[in-house]
């Protein structure tokens, strides 16, 4: 906080005092301004724990989802071929999935662009 100056016997604080003051003013501004973004940062991170929470477990049920639908999709193909052959096509039907939507993916990168020369 600021202080008032004092006159002792009619004499002015020194240079070197008030650049004292001016210090410790600075510094204690300083440590409010630290506090106070420490307190917002806080309460941002408290209101956004809970849906993040929620978030993870989403994706962690859609991906058994997602497994679901691959043991599916396997099953429906033993039962018309071999079941050897059935897993081997799964791969492939679904590996080729993974590479169109990769490909469709890096399709849409920003790429950079080349400084003019």
């Amino acid at each position: 906080m600021l202080k008032q100056t004092d006159k002792v016997a009619g004499v002015s604080e020194g240079v070197g005092d008030l650049l004292q003051r001016l210090v410790a003013d600075g510094k204690s501004y300083a440590q409010a301004e630290v506090a106070y973004y420490k307190t917002l940062g806080s309460e941002k991170v408290g209101a956004l724990k809970a849906p993040l929470v929620f978030g993870v477990v989403a994706l962690l049920f859609a991906h058994a989802a997602f497994l679901a639908g691959c043991a599916l999709v396997w099953v429906a193909l033993a039962q018309v071929m071999n079941a050897a052959l059935a897993g081997l096509l799964t791969v492939v039907i679904l590996g080729g999935l993974a590479g169109i939507f990769g490909y469709l993916a890096y399709s849409r990168l920003p790429l950079p662009k080349e400084p003019a020369k």
